[in-house]
């Protein structure tokens, strides 16, 4: 299969799997109060810890040490991540269960024990999930992990729909992710069979472990980062008002979702192909291509979402359309230093970027419960547009140091400035057309943008559209 073709497949696999929550957002913005909403955020949060904490790394250490091997080394080493990542969500499992009083008395939203046992069961699949689900993407399986996503996305907004109009409120969406979590796991258990041939092996447990607690370590920094902020709101300023933020979080996180395709081939396979003959140039010039996708993305998203919120959402989430134009530039700058770190993976320990987000991490903690007390919405946005830059140039240059390679730094500068002046002349026009709604405003302006960016190919069109373009217009004229 073509790696266009795979892109596609997989774009539709990951929008249907993790953009559920941005689908749902004005029915259940239309269902729910801004308590409501804004209690559901708090409980999800606690979801996004387990979720880091169960995952151990494991993903990140097949990346490095399973694409590159072949036969029953390969066998082993699938059979060893899946034993590991299940050992880690039954005894986190357990151990979640047995501190259930602590964890209630920490959230800062009041939620019953069963909410939280119904909240642990697509925790601890997750990690077992996401063996299977790497594996089908290092197998060029895209079409298989497209119909499954497909499968799950549906059965939870089936679910989350009809659970709600029975009035179940936050019940509702507990069970919805419960239910479709445990149904992608039965589908998955036969093909993640198939791959590893047995179950129980621990060879490679010590190198895995080397690689992957790191990595974990990381993640969980990021998370200090990413999650914090609404904790440190939901205790200092109120679900109210986090309900607002996180809807705008999650519009931004719509950015994140459509540069997926172009991730979930490259982060896989980067590895491998820096080591290969010219590596360093292929990954350099696939890095910035990464960057340049979220600088396109992100600018044609700050031009249309604002006016699109205060289009579908109820008038009480409008602020939602300022705050997101901060956090979707936000979205760029952290997504330059998710692709321009590969020298940190490049070796046998992560080590280095553990160090570099850890470190960020404790900035950004003391700079939330510094800040946001005083400061609220607008103190959590600096500590992000700050954070998120310190970790950028700390990863680059740690990189660099430790992988030389030749980035085109005017490729990414070309693309930056093309979006300073739209967004720019947007504001520009919104004053001059005060009577034109901002998302009609924002489209036209978006779509000049998008021809100015082909044009100085920051977006590159592939030679063989170009052609079937060419023949099209030919055959058309003969």
């Amino acid at each position: 299969m073509g790696s266009l073709k795979q892109s596609a497949y997989y774009a539709i696999g990951i929008v249907m799997m993790k953009g559920i929550s941005l689908v749902m957002i004005p029915y259940i913005t239309h269902k729910m109060t801004l308590v409501e909403y804004g209690s559901l955020e708090a409980i999800v949060l606690l979801a996004d810890i387990g979720t880091i904490l169960f995952s151990f790394g494991i993903v990140e250490a097949m990346y490095r040490y399973v694409g590159v091997v072949e036969g029953d080394e390969k066998r082993k080493l699938v059979s060893n991540c899946f034993t590991l990542s299940v050992l880690v969500c039954v005894l986190g499992g357990a151990l979640i269960a047995l501190s259930m009083p602590l964890l209630i008395f920490m959230l800062p939203v009041e939620f019953q024990p069963y909410q939280i046992l119904l909240l642990l069961i697509p925790v601890m699949l997750d990690g077992a999930i996401s063996i299977p689900l790497t594996l089908m993407r290092m197998n060029a399986m895209a079409k298989r992990f497209c119909l499954l996503n497909v499968f799950k996305a549906g059965v939870q907004a089936s679910m989350t729909f009809a659970l709600l109009e029975a009035g179940y409120g936050i019940d509702g969406v507990l069970i919805s992710a419960a239910v479709s979590s445990v149904l992608l796991m039965v589908c998955l258990v036969r093909y993640q069979w198939q791959e590893m041939g047995t179950f129980g092996c621990f060879k490679y447990s010590a190198k895995i472990l080397k690689f992957g607690l790191p990595a974990l370590m990381g993640g969980a920094s990021m998370y200090m980062i990413t999650g914090l902020d609404r904790w440190v709101m939901a205790s200092f300023v109120g679900v109210e008002e986090l309900a607002i933020y996180a809807v705008s979080g999650k519009f931004a996180l719509l950015l994140g979702l459509l540069l997926q395709p172009y991730a979930l081939w490259w982060f896989p396979n980067r590895v491998a192909m820096l080591q290969q003959p010219g590596g360093s140039k292929k990954c350099a010039d696939s890095a910035l291509v990464g960057v340049n996708f979220a600088i396109v993305l992100g600018s044609l998203m700050i031009l249309t979402v604002p006016g699109f919120i205060s289009l579908i959402l109820p008038s009480s989430y409008h602020y939602a359309g300022t705050l997101v134009v901060a956090l979707l530039a936000i979205s760029v700058i952290k997504n330059a230093g998710d692709y321009l770190n590969l020298g940190c993976f490049s070796g046998d320990s992560s080590q280095s970027q553990m160090w570099v987000q850890g470190g960020c991490a404790i900035l950004a903690a003391i700079g939330y419960f510094t800040v946001t007390p005083i400061f609220g919405v607008g103190g959590v946005i600096f500590v992000l547009c700050g954070t998120y830059t310190l970790r950028l140039l700390l990863l680059y240059f740690v990189s660099q140091s430790m992988e030389y390679l030749p980035y085109q730094h005017s490729k990414w500068l070309t693309a930056v400035s093309i979006a300073v002046v739209a967004i720019a002349c947007d504001r520009l026009l919104g004053l001059v057309f005060a009577n034109v709604h901002d998302f009609v405003l924002g489209v036209c302006v978006a779509l000049i943008t998008l021809v100015a960016f082909v044009k100085y190919s920051v977006i590159v069109i592939p030679q063989t559209l170009l052609d079937k373009l060419t023949l099209g217009k030919h055959s058309h004229v003969g």
